[in-house]
């Protein structure tokens, strides 16, 4: 890829806190100007929570926009906004992996594991859906976004980081065949030895790889500005340090999302955002 294509998911109708939605115009105004960029086009979601049709037709314009770009040899990277963005994004790329006839991995970087269904969530909050509905389950609306495929196998995803989860999601990842590596398998091994044991697994299985990345899934001393923050998690330091060091010819697209600068006065979850989109760009 030559070229990078910033795409901004200004939604926060799914999640419990608004305000992430702002966090491409943010990013625009002030924070992206330490690295020359700026976002090629900022999606904005206005209708309801829970009005699953336009939630379907905002999803497919992020679809189409990773897609598009992907299409133009870019490398898109995803902004949100709250987490139901992944749902675009990584239908969009699955549509054009599927036409090269390639395969996908994706590593999900969370305190979450968004594994929830209509029918097992207590708070019917679609930001907790995401990895459940790229595995096919779900919203039918949402999981046949641009093919009726699931968009990924449960081999080739990867959750690291999770902390805060309900049993009916690690029953449903648990049956799927899911990996996920916990808070305390990173404090026993380190996020490193995580890492790229992870992106090099996956080298050797899939034709392209995706990272996704909650900004809760650090520890909040490095990113407070978060809807639903959770202790002990990673340290962003070590997760710079671990991108830096893999080999990232294989690496597709990028998401960052749930950031929320209203949350976090001292700018700390903003510069997260920038230091993680320039060292991916430094590759």
């Amino acid at each position: 890829m030559d070229k990078f294509k910033l795409i901004g998911a200004a939604i926060d109708a799914c999640a419990g806190t608004v305000g992430a939605a702002d966090t491409p115009d943010r990013l625009n105004q002030t924070w992206l100007k330490q690295l020359d960029l700026k976002f090629s086009e900022i999606l904005r979601y206005t209708a309801g929570r829970n009005n699953i049709p336009e939630l379907t037709k905002y999803f497919t314009l992020i679809a189409n926009s990773t897609k598009s770009a992907l299409e133009n040899k870019q490398f898109p990277i995803v902004v949100g906004g709250d987490h139901s963005c992944a749902i675009g994004t990584w239908s969009g790329v699955a549509a054009y992996l599927k036409q090269q006839e390639q395969s996908f991995g994706l590593i999900w970087l969370d305190a979450h594991m968004d594994a929830h269904t209509p029918q097992s969530s207590k708070s019917n909050n679609i930001h907790g859906m995401p990895s459940a509905v790229l595995l096919g389950h779900g919203y039918e609306e949402f999981t046949t976004l641009l093919g009726k495929q699931p968009k990924i196998l449960p081999e080739n995803i990867v959750l690291i980081g999770i902390r805060s989860f309900e049993e009916a999601e690690v029953i449903r990842l648990n049956q799927l065949g899911v990996k996920v590596y916990y808070n305390y398998d990173i404090t026993e091994r380190g996020f490193e030895a995580i890492f790229k044991e992870t992106y090099n697994s996956l080298i050797n299985k899939v034709d392209k790889i995706g990272i996704t990345i909650d900004l809760d899934g650090f520890d909040p001393k490095f990113a407070p500005g978060v809807g639903t923050a959770e202790p002990d998690g990673i340290d962003f330091n070590n997760c710079i340090k671990a991108f830096s060091e893999v080999d990232l010819q294989k690496l597709i697209a990028l998401e960052i999302t749930e950031g929320n600068d209203h949350l976090d006065p001292s700018g700390k979850t903003m510069q997260c955002i920038v230091d993680i989109i320039q060292t991916i760009c430094k590759q």
